[in-house]
């Protein structure tokens, strides 16, 4: 199961990602960001994995996909929150899919990070 919550500030919008990021529940994010950005137009994303509990390789490459949707509409996204949990059990896969994507250890950074 996935929850995910979303709240639109400071012309950013956060996703508070929590329970499993997998091929099984990552349908319902996906089209949630793809409307985000082709629908609505947003262009700075902030995804917090602090309560994600697992991840695998198709929550990563979706997570991927994202991120050059955003930067093709010359926008940006920043990972923060990675806990402990999540980074032990995929850390090389992880760091080697996310190595060009911006990170934070919180939001209140990610917003300095983007800073429109």
């Amino acid at each position: 199961m996935l929850e995910i919550n979303m709240e639109f500030a400071r012309g950013m919008l956060f996703i508070r990602l929590t329970g499993i990021l997998s091929k099984r529940t990552s349908k319902e994010l996906k089209e949630t960001l793809d409307r985000m950005i082709d629908e609505q137009g947003i262009k700075y994303f902030v995804i917090n994995l602090e309560s994600l509990d697992y991840i695998d390789e198709e929550g990563i490459q979706l997570i991927m996909n994202r991120y050059f949707d955003v930067t093709l509409h010359e926008g940006r996204l920043v990972i923060c929150g990675y806990n402990h949990h999540i980074q032990k059990r995929v850390k090389k896969d992880l760091e080697r899919a996310f190595r060009n994507i911006e990170s934070s250890t919180n939001e209140l950074t990610a917003l300095h990070l983007i800073n429109i």
